[in-house]
C-alpha cells in the first residue's frame, strides 16, 4: 500500500510542488493512464482512454479541457494567478459577488459541450472542495489538522486541475437496517495508523472513470454511536484497493442513431474500498458524526449546487427546444393542447431561469466569507416535480415518431432510402434532418440512456417528497403571515409566523 512519504507512481502528495495549473487534453488524457483498477463485463480495463467502450467520454472531456487554451474560450474558463499560473475558475475562490459570475461563465461552457447531459463534470465537485475549504473554520473546532487539510488540497487541486469525481451515496442494501448494524453498508474505518486510516466498504460514483480522484462523503444521517462511518476524504483513482465495477455503458453505439449517448455516457459505477489507506493530509473530517450531519448538505453542497442548477437549466432549455422542433416538423404547433405543452414547458424553464438569477442577485456570504447563491431548496424542489413530467411532454408531442424510427445504416441503401426520404418527411425539413431529430428525442427520454438521465435528475439528492417539504420548512413566509396578522388584529406571536 501507498502512504503519506511514499505515494504510488503518479499519484503526488497534497504538498507537492506547484503543478502545471489549467489541464490541457494531452495532459487529462494522460492522467488517466495510471494502472487504475477498472471492471466493466468481467474485464479488467487496462486503459480507459483507448476502450472502445469509454474513448469517446474521455475524448470528449479532453476537448473541452484543450478549450481552457483556445483564444476564443481561454479567459472564460480560467483565470492568471499572482504567480502567473493559469487556473481553472471551477477553483476561484468567491470573494466577491461577481466572481459568482466568472464561475457561472467557465460552467457555462462546460455544460453546453456537453449538451446538458452530464450531471457530475469535475466543475460540479470543484466547487465541493470550495465548500470544504469554506468551512474551515468550523472543522478547525473539531480538529485543527484536519480543517488545514482543506487548505493544501484547494491549493493541490487548482494548481493541478485535478479532474475530481464524487461518492456519496452508499450501495443499496437493507434500508431498515442502521449503518451499525449493517457495517458493510456504508463506508467505513477499519484500522487508525500513523500514517493514514484504513477505510473499507462501497459507494456509488459517478464519472470516477474519467476522474483523477474521488471525494468521499457520508450524506447518510448518523448518530453519534456511528462515528465510523463519518468520514470526508479524498482517494486518488488508482490507490491499491479501490476498485470501480461499472454498469453497462450506453456509449460505444453508432452516434447517428444515439446522438447523445454515444457520446456523453459518463458512467455510474461501484467503487469498493477493499481496506484502502487513506494518509491523513487527505482526510477533511474524522469520526464527527453530528457535525457531519450539518455541515455537509447545508453547506459543503450548497456551493455545487450552483454548477448543478446551470447544467440542469440547460437541459430544459434542450427538452423544450426538442419538443417545439418536433411540432413544427410534425405540423402540430398550432394545436391547442400542443400550444398549450409547449406553454407548459417553457413556464418552468423560466422558473428556473429566473430562480437561479435571483440566487446571484440576491448572493450570501458565507461564514468562510466568500459568496454563493442565496438558498433556495425550492429550486431543487422543482427540479423534482418537473424533470419526469418534461420527458413525459416531449413524448406526448413526439408520440409515435419516436419509436417508428429507421437506423443509419438504413439510408445508406438505395432501395430503402427511397421509401424513407417519402415517409420520413415532416414539414419544412429535410426527411433525413427530421429522422436526426427524432432520434435525438428518443434518445433523450425513450432509450435506456435518457431514463437514467431523468431518473438521475429526479433522485440523485434524495426522496423527491422530502426535497418538496424542505420547500416549505425552508420557506420566508414572514412578509404574507405579518400581513395576514396585522389585518385580522390576530394575537402575537403567531407560532411560526416568522421564519
Amino acid at each position: 500500500m501507498a502512504d503519506a512519504t511514499n505515494p504510488r507512481p503518479g499519484i503526488a502528495p497534497t504538498a507537492a510542488a506547484t503543478g502545471l495549473g489549467a489541464l490541457d487534453g494531452k495532459r487529462y488524457l494522460e492522467s488517466l493512464r495510471d494502472d487504475r483498477e477498472v471492471w466493466y463485463r468481467g474485464e479488467r480495463i487496462a486503459d480507459v482512454t483507448t476502450h472502445p467502450v469509454f474513448t469517446e467520454m474521455a475524448s470528449q472531456v479532453a476537448r473541452i479541457y484543450d478549450m481552457q487554451h483556445a483564444p476564443e474560450t481561454r479567459d472564460v474558463m480560467t483565470y492568471e494567478q499572482e504567480r502567473g499560473l493559469r487556473a481553472s475558475y471551477s477553483y476561484l475562490l468567491p470573494t466577491e459577488p461577481a466572481h459568482l459570475l466568472l464561475r457561472r461563465g467557465n460552467t457555462e461552457v462546460w455544460v453546453r459541450e456537453v449538451f446538458g447531459m452530464c450531471g457530475r463534470l469535475p466543475d460540479f465537485c470543484a466547487s465541493m472542495v470550495i465548500g470544504y475549504y469554506d468551512i474551515r473554520g468550523e472543522l478547525a473546532k473539531l480538529n485543527p489538522d484536519l480543517a488545514r487539510n482543506t487548505e493544501t488540497y484547494l491549493a493541490f487541486a487548482r494548481d493541478h486541475d485535478l479532474c475530481l469525481s464524487h461518492a456519496l451515496h452508499d450501495p443499496c442494501m437493507d434500508k431498515s437496517l442502521r449503518p451499525s448494524q449493517d457495517p458493510d453498508r456504508c463506508v467505513r474505518v477499519v484500522k487508525e495508523r500513523d500514517d493514514g486510516i484504513v477505510v473499507r466498504g462501497a459507494r456509488f460514483n459517478t464519472f470516477g472513470l474519467f476522474s483523477n480522484e474521488i471525494l468521499v462523503s457520508p450524506t447518510y444521517m448518523f448518530t453519534e454511536e456511528e462515528a465510523e462511518f463519518a468520514l470526508w476524504f479524498t482517494v486518488p483513482c488508482n490507490a491499491p484497493g479501490l476498485k470501480q465495477i461499472t454498469r453497462e455503458a450506453f456509449s460505444g453505439r453508432n452516434p447517428s442513431d444515439h446522438p447523445v449517448s454515444a457520446r456523453f455516457d459518463e458512467v455510474d459505477s461501484l467503487v469498493v474500498f477493499d481496506d484502502v489507506l487513506i494518509p491523513w493530509e487527505r482526510v477533511f473530517l474524522y469520526r464527527e458524526p453530528l457535525a457531519a450531519n450539518r455541515l455537509f448538505r447545508g453547506n459543503v453542497m450548497s456551493w455545487a449546487s450552483y454548477a448543478g442548477s446551470v447544467l440542469t437549466q440547460l437541459r430544459m432549455e434542450i427538452l423544450v427546444a426538442v419538443a417545439h422542433l418536433l411540432a413544427t416538423t410534425s405540423g402540430v404547433d398550432k394545436r391547442p393542447t400542443v400550444v398549450s405543452i409547449l406553454g407548459e414547458m417553457c413556464t418552468y424553464l423560466s422558473l428556473a431561469r429566473t430562480n437561479l438569477r435571483a440566487g446571484e442577485i440576491d448572493c450570501v456570504r458565507s461564514p468562510g466569507g466568500h459568496y454563493r447563491t442565496a438558498p433556495a431548496p425550492e429550486r431543487r424542489a422543482l427540479i423534482t416535480m418537473v424533470s419526469e413530467r418534461f420527458v413525459e411532454l416531449v413524448e406526448h408531442v413526439g408520440t409515435s415518431s419516436l419509436i417508428f424510427l429507421p437506423t443509419a445504416e438504413d439510408w445508406t441503401v438505395p432501395e430503402l432510402k427511397k421509401h424513407l426520404d417519402v415517409y420520413m418527411r415532416g414539414k419544412g425539413t429535410s426527411p433525413f434532418d427530421r429522422y436526426k431529430l427524432c432520434k435525438l428525442a428518443w434518445d433523450l427520454t425513450g432509450d435506456g440512456y435518457g431514463s437514467r438521465q431523468q431518473l438521475y435528475e429526479r433522485l440523485h439528492s434524495g426522496d423527491p417528497a422530502v426535497m418538496v417539504q424542505n420547500a416549505y420548512r425552508q420557506f420566508d413566509l414572514s412578509l404574507g403571515t405579518e400581513l395576514v396578522t396585522t389585518f385580522l388584529d390576530l394575537e402575537r406571536p403567531v407560532t411560526g409566523a416568522p421564519r
